[in-house]
């Protein structure tokens, strides 16, 4: 980080956060009661950091404005409470959508696109946009506790990219970390693509087991937005979880 985005760090961390971001903050973040004060502290910070550092683009008649902003960046910033990962410098820009929209791309391919699924509610890119649904993203950001955040899934997608590669393995904390992260996503990947396999249900939803690249993605929805559930039905893939984000989301949720 150069000594010029340090300053320029500093001196917006330095004013006070807006009263206006905070009533968002209250009135749509459905996670911000939950949050003890230090947590809450550390996101105001986070989310005035993502909102000045990307550029924000209203599409297909999106309006853009301090609320959308301010909601996608406090879901993204959840997932870096206890790292900043750079503040997702990798993602440039934020495209908005008023919807669910029509995707450019079938499928995953080799350029590095990752989407959500069918509904095409968002996408993210290697060094370039994330795309997303404003009214998904606002359902996500209103009613925790289902396992479901299109915010947080693709904003993992990018921590993932982090590597130059989208494997599901993204940087580790200690270099030590990677050995236990590599047995236990492989076994849980294998174990709950068999459940579905033999017509059952898991925690980690079927879109989860596409690749190792979605698992991931989508094992960091639940691990923050139901967190109860997967401690109980994969307490080791919860642990793994746990110490790669640094945070333990069943305090703040612990019926979710």
């Amino acid at each position: 980080m150069s000594i010029l985005t340090k300053h320029h760090r500093r001196k917006l961390l330095a004013e006070p956060f807006p009263a206006d971001w905070e009533a968002i903050l209250e009135q749509d973040l459905g996670i911000w009661p939950l949050m003890n004060d230090g947590d809450r502290s550390r996101l105001r910070d986070v989310v005035r950091i993502i909102v000045d550092e990307k550029y924000w683009e209203g599409c297909a008649g999106v309006e853009m404005t301090d609320r959308i902003r301010v909601l996608i960046a406090a879901m993204a910033g959840m997932l870096l409470l206890d790292r900043d990962h750079g503040y997702y410098h990798n993602v440039r820009t934020v495209l908005v959508y008023p919807e669910a929209y029509v995707q450019q791309q079938e499928s995953m391919g080799s350029d590095g696109v990752m989407h959500s699924g069918s509904a095409n509610l968002g996408e993210a890119w290697f060094n370039g946009p994330v795309v997303l649904s404003w009214k998904d993203s606002l359902e996500s950001a209103r009613n925790p506790g289902r396992g479901l955040n299109v915010v947080y899934h693709e904003f993992a997608h990018t921590l993932d990219m982090l590597t130059g590669m989208t494997n599901g393995t993204p940087p580790m904390r200690e270099r030590d970390h990677y050995g236990a992260w590599h047995e236990v996503m492989t076994r849980e990947f294998a174990d709950i693509r068999s459940i579905y396999e033999r017509g059952g249900r898991d925690v980690v939803r079927s879109y989860g087991v596409t690749n190792v690249a979605e698992f991931f993605a989508v094992t960091t929805e639940v691990f923050f937005d139901a967190p109860s559930h997967l401690l109980k039905a994969r307490p080791d893939l919860y642990e793994q979880f746990k110490v790669f984000y640094g945070q333990d989301p069943v305090t703040r949720l612990p019926d979710g």
